[in-house]
């Protein structure tokens, strides 16, 4: 989005080498930027779903989620204290989205309740949030599009349009060029 808006920019004032460098230079600067190398929530959760269905238990399924993701540092860290500890002292020492999952896999198995059930509730929530998130997303593009399209479209819309009859206006005031 914004190397099209810096590109339409460009374009308006410099003409099309400025606006193909503007968008060329935002494009490549976002290939540049770093990217988190922890995955989000959701492969944690799809992992230790198919842990806990298969059998195993909280503490096997978290161990093959902390095997299954090595990047994930605050994963390995609640693994190792709720191998030592116990799944309460793990949500006391992990931080974010970790701590969360962790407290309801704790609160789950100390109610009883199923602790599957709890990691679909959770994978569920998950979804439907970055349903949501992109549903907002894209309610808000034909505002942050208007710009490039009347900077774009509208000048040559109105230039296809008006273009011939000024022409033959002007042809009508002159007269004939021969």
């Amino acid at each position: 989005m914004r190397a099209l808006l810096l590109g339409s920019l460009g374009l308006a004032m410099g003409g099309p080498l400025l606006g193909l460098a503007c968008a060329g230079g935002v494009a490549a600067y976002s290939f540049r930027r770093p990217r988190s190398s922890e995955p989000g929530l959701r492969p944690i959760l799809l992992v230790l779903l198919v842990e806990l269905r298969s059998g195993r238990s909280v503490l096997a399924a978290l161990q093959q989620a902390a095997i299954a993701f090595p990047d994930h540092a605050e994963l390995a860290l609640g693994t190792r204290v709720a191998t030592v500890d116990g799944l309460s002292a793990a949500v006391e020492a992990t931080t974010g989205e970790v701590r969360h999952l962790l407290s309801q896999l704790a609160r789950a198995q100390r109610s009883g309740s199923s602790v599957s059930r709890t990691v679909r509730l959770l994978l569920e929530t998950d979804i439907a949030n970055d349903r949501a998130s992109r549903l907002a997303r894209a309610k808000g593009l034909p505002v942050r599009l208007m710009i490039p399209i009347s900077l774009l479209l509208l000048p040559g819309l109105m230039l296809l349009i008006y273009a011939p009859s000024l022409l033959r206006l002007l042809g009508d005031l002159t007269g004939p060029l021969t």
